[in-house]
């Protein structure tokens, strides 16, 4: 009953001038510390289902003013935990607002593989839940099992740059060969059920102070899945589904932005049909290069006197060491150059707009000078003895300060 209920306010822990950013954040620390997949508590699921009711309420100026008013009775019924309410916005809904909409992965985030090497996603199932909702091209089956795959694979900046072919290891489901899917140990183990009528969900009638409200909410005989289960496949155990591994060469393009590559067709089967594959790259730095759209930026030490002469001098690129000429009196932190030997584009105009070159951006920076011998330290004493316009207009400029200080 309400009546037995904890504040709203009480369980996200905030006040009643919280605003909804203060809300927002409160929800998003507990129902990431008290969701079932991270904790094992065994009240951790009934804070969840709590934490996800006073969000639901609170989140939404209309029931927030309702509950006010009128407190728990005032909103009764709107509210519906995991599968929503009238009018309100289900669990799958409140969570897509914090990742979806903030640059979270599309699809489903089923596995993660690092390196090419299987791991478990840092949050296990949580990921599931965030990311899903049969939306876009996101699809489920009645087991809960969604269409994409996500892994996240690491290359270094300059396998990012030229581009490479990686293997990656990933798990996937697919279908049970025994039973084909359907869970049973054989076709007649698997029968509709009776309390749905094979829908997978009922209509719920609530009472409340604004009248009777009625929503649909899962089975909860057969859980949705519109079948009853007599004997389960003693291959999958009624999953309807297997786990496999599979490993997979995928070409990255190079310069390719860290926006995942989508290969078709090596997600996870649901319904009959393989969904996609999302390969999220995670780029490691570069001690030598940095990258600024399609230019690189280095740096290349070079001695002072052939920065004063000019000359040849040897370069870094992600292609290997190039030659270029410096004119004379190259200046301390001056940038040179190189075209066309950045970001290369030009083949690859399905992941890119256009197919540009960038250039080598290269920073000259005065190493320490060499040792020199006593005669050549004469022939440079005798160049430096020429006047210096910069040398000399600041030393004019320190002795007038100095004098009249």
């Amino acid at each position: 009953m309400s009546s037995n209920k904890r504040d709203y306010y009480e369980v996200l822990g905030i006040s009643k001038s919280a605003t909804q950013d203060d809300i927002k954040k409160a929800f998003r620390k507990l129902a990431m510390q008290y969701h079932p997949d991270r904790n094992k508590a065994a009240d951790a699921e009934a804070k969840f289902k709590e934490i996800n009711e006073a969000y639901e309420v609170l989140s939404d100026d209309q029931k927030r003013q309702a509950y006010d008013q009128y407190g728990h009775a005032g909103v009764d019924g709107q509210s519906g935990g995991f599968g929503g309410g009238a009018g309100g916005a289900g669990f799958e809904d409140i969570f897509s607002q914090f990742f979806r909409g903030e640059g979270g992965p599309r699809g489903q985030n089923v596995h993660f593989s690092f390196n090419g090497e299987e791991e478990e996603s840092p949050f296990g199932d949580i990921f599931s839940q965030f990311f899903g909702g049969g939306r876009g091209d996101v699809r489920k089956s009645k087991d809960g099992v969604e269409r994409n795959v996500e892994v996240v694979l690491n290359i270094s900046f300059l396998e990012h740059i030229k581009g490479c072919i990686k293997n990656i290891k990933y798990k996937y489901f697919k279908s049970c060969p025994h039973c084909h899917g359907t869970g049973g140990q054989t076709p007649g183990d698997v029968v509709t059920c009776t309390t749905c009528n094979g829908n997978g969900v009922v209509i719920e009638e609530r009472r409340t102070p604004f009248g009777t409200v009625r929503q649909r909410v899962s089975c909860p005989h057969c859980r949705g899945t519109g079948k009853i289960i007599r004997n389960r496949c003693n291959v999958c155990r009624g999953a309807g589904k297997i786990e496999e591994v599979q490993s997979l060469e995928v070409s990255i393009p190079g310069g390719i932005e860290e926006s995942p590559l989508v290969v078709k067709n090596h997600g996870n089967e649901v319904n009959g049909s393989r969904g996609d594959l999302y390969v999220h790259l995670r780029i490691s730095k570069s001690n030598l290069f940095m990258r600024e759209g399609n230019d690189i930026y280095t740096k290349a030490y070079i001695d002072p006197l052939v920065a004063i002469a000019g000359g040849p001098i040897q370069v870094p690129t992600p292609y290997g060491l190039r030659g270029v000429v410096i004119k004379p009196q190259t200046a301390n932190g001056e940038k040179i150059t190189v075209p066309d030997t950045g970001i290369n584009n030009e083949g690859n105009k399905k992941w890119f707009n256009t197919g540009k070159k960038g250039n080598l951006i290269v920073q000259i920076l005065y190493a320490k000078p060499n040792r020199y011998n006593n005669i050549e330290l004469e022939r440079i004493k005798e160049l430096a003895k020429k006047n210096n316009e910069e040398v000399e207009e600041y030393i004019r400029k320190a002795e007038k300060e100095i004098n009249h200080g």
